[in-house]
């Protein structure tokens, strides 16, 4: 509540309209809020000793802390990969290709695939696509918005040890990893062929 309360008063711009809402505002910031949710939680516990406590939160650092390494280190692979130029060099390579709509699916595929971070993946694949969307034969509003979904199918694929989400798919199923890699990341790889594959018989009708 508190999250979506600060982001709708950003939306309305009203967020400095006086010291209320400046306030309700900082406490909207996910960190903030997030920090709160925390805070009241412990009051929820029927025995607060200090003991028990430790207990909860080493509970909570051995479950969070191999996702929050995992995603910092996707993370600085992900600029790694951006800053050697490789992505680039895909993209470049996938438009000689005339693949077309497949190409957003491809080169968002290869990101996610390497660095583990769909959201990486998405806004760095988004770079290099935009530039091609004329050559691509999708710069009409409905060629982007086929691009878009087509890079969205490619964020899919695949989830394993480097992705944040596998971790936290395995652990909190209390599955093993290598169970995980044959079943779950098995299903990231369908549900992004899939999903690029709806989008590519869209494209029949849209353009």
């Amino acid at each position: 509540m508190l999250i979506a309360t600060g982001s709708l008063l950003t939306i309305l711009n009203i967020s400095n309209v006086n010291f209320a809402l400046k306030g309700l505002a900082f406490i909207g910031q996910p960190i903030v809020a997030l920090m709160i949710g925390v805070l009241l939680s412990l009051l929820l516990l029927k025995n607060r000793a200090i003991k028990n406590i430790n207990a909860v939160l080493g509970s909570a650092i051995e479950k969070a802390g191999p996702i929050l390494i995992v995603t910092g280190a996707g993370g600085m692979y992900g600029l790694v990969i951006k800053e050697t130029g490789i992505g680039a060099y895909a993209g470049e390579f996938l438009l000689q290709t005339g693949l077309g709509l497949a190409v957003p699916f491809l080169i968002a595929s290869i990101l996610k695939t390497a660095q583990g971070s769909s959201t990486v993946a998405i806004i760095t694949a988004a770079s290099f696509v935009v530039p091609m969307l004329p050559a691509l034969g999708l710069d009409s509003e409905s060629g982007k918005l086929l691009a878009m979904i087509s890079m969205g199918a490619g964020s899919m694929m695949v989830s394993h040890a480097n992705d944040s989400y596998f971790w936290v798919v395995s652990q909190f199923s209390g599955i093993n990893s290598n169970t995980a890699l044959k079943v779950y990341s098995s299903a990231t790889v369908v549900m992004g062929i899939v999903t690029f594959l709806c989008v590519w018989l869209t494209s029949f009708f849209m353009l």
